[in-house]
C-alpha cells in the first residue's frame, strides 16, 4: 500500500509541475452537476477545436467533489470521438483521498468542494484537425453518485 501511495504522491507532484510552468491552456471547460447526485445516464460532454497537428497536448480530468463523497476514487468512461467519428473509450481511475481520508487536489477558502486534476492523455498528438467530443460518464456502481459537484476536462499545449 506505501508503493502505491508514493506513486500517486508522484504522480500529482508531476501534474503539479506541469501546471505550474506555465502551460497554454487551449481548452478548459467544467460540467456542474444536479446536487441530488449524478445519474450513472447522465453524459458530461466536451468539445474541444484542434487546429495545429504539429504540437503535443495533455489532456487532464478535472473532478470536483465535496466531503459528501463516499469513497476514495473514480472511475470514468470516457468515449473520444475524432472529428471523422473514429471512437476511442477509455476507462479511468482517478483517486481522490489517501488511505486516512484526506482529500487531494485543492478547495477554495471556506469552500467544501475540492478540485483535483489527474492525467487522462500526456504529450499526445491529434492525427487530424477538427472538433473533437469527449463523452464522460461516472463508472462507479452507484446508479445515482452523491458528493461529486463537477468534472472536467483541460487540454494544454506541452512546451
Amino acid at each position: 500500500m506505501q508503493k502505491i501511495n508514493l506513486a500517486i504522491f508522484c504522480a500529482f507532484i508531476s501534474l503539479t509541475g506541469l501546471l505550474s510552468c506555465g502551460p497554454n491552456m487551449v481548452y478548459e471547460n467544467t460540467v456542474p452537476l444536479p446536487p441530488t447526485g449524478w445519474h450513472k445516464d447522465t453524459v458530461a460532454v466536451f468539445k474541444s477545436n484542434v487546429t495545429d497537428l504539429n504540437k503535443s497536448y495533455h489532456l487532464l480530468l478535472e473532478v470536483e467533489n465535496t466531503d459528501a463523497y463516499s469513497y476514495s476514487n473514480i472511475w470514468f468512461f470516457v468515449d473520444a470521438i475524432s472529428p471523422s467519428g473514429h471512437v476511442q473509450r477509455d476507462t479511468v481511475d482517478c483517486p481522490l483521498a489517501n488511505d486516512a481520508g484526506q482529500w487531494y487536489g485543492k478547495n477554495s477558502w471556506g469552500s467544501k468542494v475540492f478540485s483535483s486534476m489527474h492525467p487522462y492523455k500526456l504529450n499526445i498528438r491529434f492525427p487530424e484537425t477538427g472538433v473533437y467530443k469527449y463523452y464522460v460518464v461516472q463508472g462507479m456502481r452507484d446508479t445515482v453518485l452523491s458528493g461529486v459537484a463537477g468534472v472536467g476536462i483541460k487540454m494544454m499545449e506541452v512546451e
